[in-house]
């Protein structure tokens, strides 16, 4: 029975260790927790320990005392003594290091982990039972009362299989996002906006808007147009800033596109180039920033020097330095006053927000909507002041907050549209036109999912395939038949980055239980099936 009880307690211990570890191993990933203290733990400086992840102590130390107890019904008499001595002093250990992370999560997290607190009371009472018994010499069983203890610990094991796989694959569809890692008010102050940001519109307006964006990123692409005309709308009561985020981890243009577009800003048309290397996205190598620079009318050799010999390189990392500072996880992210929004606006949310808080300031809803355009490096932009105290002004001091206003907290999204963390994922494999083309034929257990949007679709597509946009599939990814091979593709012209729409698409299956098997990328698109000349449906 001793042996029973604690082999239980040490695959309990490990379930815990196993969850914690799954979800220490990604920031992005949602955890569930009895409170919101999990989430501060795991984001504090104490989640390691000699830059490994405290989970992994846990999940060796429980798979040891489990192979130990498992292994002491196994042996002769007085091996398993020594055995249940080492069970004892592992266990032992254990309950001083759980008393050590619970001192820490009392006095300088000051934030419980359901998790934490649970691996803590296990093996206190796994300690506690090998400790009790340990002086207490036991008889050496008969070889069918071994046979039958071997027995039932090994039903046992595969009971804690049975149970515990779908149960944490139930954990890991559910739970929330942490939030996003809160700056001081001194971090923000100095880092949100600095002297030389790329600024348009109302430079006195007490409400000042700051995008951090990549350009490569696909969902900064498709948010593009809602916040240019926002900008053309809010342009005399707004200003707009933007800072640069390159994601250079999964973007690999990304880096060399921010700097053309801060050497155009060198010869004035910042603005202007932003729009084009978007307008652009599905290339952005550096031929074709040297053929923006053209349509742009700069001057050529100016601007290749700019960009060869890395004359921005400096700047474009500092905005990146600064948004890594205020705790920004991806792209887009949006400040609107000291509100951050970790996720694309549409046109209608946007106003809303920017509404409600140009209402809150006592700031004018009518005027003419005219655009001032600056990228100022002589003249600090500084935020305007309200008369009044210092601390009346919302640019001052106020904390920074992370969608904790209502009508904020309504448009969180799940994250940001590109994070690094993305490259974390489990990625869906990748085909070729080869293999895409022997797959088409099989309409029954093939299912091509055009993920382009409604438009694009329409004007041509892989016979067969569904519709079913990028933006759309959080919501209807269960149109898609579970019992089929799903491949997904979209126009083919983009760079294919680990944050590309198919991709991205991919994983939102594979997060849902698809099998890896059985979701799959077109590579070269609909413009690589069309190059080889396949038949097109319309």
């Amino acid at each position: 029975m001793r042996k029973s009880v604690s082999l239980a307690l040490a695959l309990l211990g490990l379930f815990a260790s196993l969850y914690l570890l799954w979800v220490y191993t990604s920031p992005s990933r949602p955890i569930v927790c009895l409170g919101t203290g999990c989430d501060a733990v795991r984001a504090s400086a104490y989640s390691s320990l000699f830059g490994i992840p405290i989970p992994v102590y846990g999940v060796i130390a429980y798979t040891a005392l489990a192979l130990l107890i498992f292994a002491e019904t196994l042996v002769v008499a007085p091996l398993s003594r020594y055995i249940r001595l080492l069970v004892a002093l592992g266990s032992g250990v254990g309950f001083l290091f759980s008393l050590y992370l619970s001192y820490l999560e009392k006095f300088v997290i000051h934030a419980w982990c359901a998790w934490c607190v649970t691996s803590a009371i296990i093996v206190t009472l796994l300690a506690g039972l090998s400790w009790f018994t340990l002086g207490r010499p036991e008889p050496d069983p008969e070889p069918a009362q071994a046979l039958a203890e071997t027995r039932n610990q090994f039903e046992l094991f595969v009971a804690a299989l049975v149970i515990g796989a779908p149960f944490f694959y139930f954990l890991t569809l559910h739970g929330e996002l942490p939030p996003a890692p809160q700056a001081s008010a001194e971090t923000l102050a100095e880092r949100l906006v600095r002297p030389d940001s790329h600024a348009m519109g109302n430079p006195q307006s007490p409400l000042t808007v700051v995008e951090f964006a990549d350009f490569e990123c696909p969902v900064c692409g498709r948010t593009e147009p809602a916040v240019q005309e926002i900008r053309r709308k809010y342009g005399d009561r707004v200003r707009f800033v933007f800072r640069q985020f390159p994601l250079t981890k999964i973007h690999r243009d990304a880096q060399k596109a921010a700097e053309a577009s801060e050497c155009a800003a060198e010869q004035g048309k910042f603005w202007e180039a932003e729009e084009k290397l978007y307008a652009g996205q599905s290339d952005l190598s550096e031929p074709a920033l040297e053929r923006i620079a053209g349509a742009l009318a700069l001057d050529q050799a100016r601007f290749h020097q700019c960009l060869a010999t890395g004359a921005m390189t400096a700047r474009v990392t500092r905005d990146a330095a600064d948004a890594r500072a205020l705790g920004l996880r991806g792209t887009p992210t949006f400040f609107i006053g000291r509100q951050m929004i970790e996720s694309p606006l549409d046109y209608a949310k946007f106003s809303q927000l920017l509404d409600q808080e140009l209402g809150s300031l006592g700031t004018t809803t009518t005027g003419a909507t005219t655009m001032a355009s600056t990228t100022t490096k002589s003249q600090p932009i500084k935020p305007p002041r309200r008369s009044g105290s210092p601390a009346a002004d919302p640019h001052a001091s106020a904390p920074l907050l992370s969608g904790s206003n209502s009508i904020f907290s309504q448009f969180q999204g799940a994250g940001p549209g590109c994070s690094e963390e993305e490259a974390l994922k489990q990625q869906a494999p990748m085909i070729r036109t080869d293999e895409a083309r022997k797959l088409v034929g099989d309409k029954a257990g093939v299912q091509f999912v055009d993920v382009r949007a409604a438009k694009d679709f329409q004007g041509g597509r892989i016979p067969g395939a569904m519709n079913l946009p990028i933006d759309d599939l959080a919501q209807r990814w269960e149109s898609i038949p579970k019992a089929r091979t799903v491949v997904f593709y979209e126009s083919g012209t983009s760079p294919g980055d680990v944050c590309a729409s198919s991709r991205a698409a991919a994983r939102v299956l594979l997060e849902h239980g698809f099998a890896l098997d059985r979701v799959k990328v077109f590579q070269d698109g609909f413009a690589g099936w069309q190059k080889e000349g396949l038949p097109v449906e319309r």
